[in-house]
């Protein structure tokens, strides 16, 4: 006789949006860290194969300001710069690839004596299985943090 187990399966969730939270702790002075972001063009040097990938315009957030990213000299994704201050800013996707529905990501750095830690509060809504995506970006920011700390490290 063979017996079968049964397991609860849930469903994809597809166009659900998804908040995610990642955390990085660098033993650097905020004042580092902000500066680091401070700049658009610093965002190719914790970008996984950033020799692909082009930052446009190259220059200092500012309130209102629009960057794009892209990809072999294709425009993926365009996103709103808001919030701007010391403790962080927030960028909203525009423009965004056709599996994004909505993109908001909030960067906030948070001062702890001589160390900061970033944290990124990221909302999107995809085509894309939650639990892909889900894992998609958990792996961007382990990438983004090891990268951040052998940079300000």
């Amino acid at each position: 006789m063979i017996n079968i187990i049964p397991f609860c399966i849930k469903p994809l969730n597809f166009l659900k949006k998804m908040e995610l939270f990642s955390y990085c702790n660098l033993t650097a002075p905020m004042e580092l860290v902000r500066g680091f972001f401070n700049n658009s063009a610093n965002l190719l040097k914790i970008t996984p194969l950033s020799f692909l990938f082009k930052v446009e315009p190259e220059e200092e957030l500012k309130e209102g300001m629009v960057i794009r990213l892209k990809f072999l000299g294709f425009t993926i994704m365009e996103s709103l710069i808001r919030d701007v201050g010391a403790f962080g800013f927030t960028d909203i996707a525009l423009k965004k690839p056709f599996f994004i529905r909505h993109w908001e990501h909030r960067h906030k750095f948070i001062p702890k004596g001589n160390s900061t830690v970033i944290e990124d509060h990221l909302t999107v809504e995809s085509l894309l299985p939650n639990v892909l995506l889900r894992l998609f970006l958990r792996l961007m920011f382990i990438y983004r943090c090891r990268r951040l700390k052998r940079l300000l490290t």
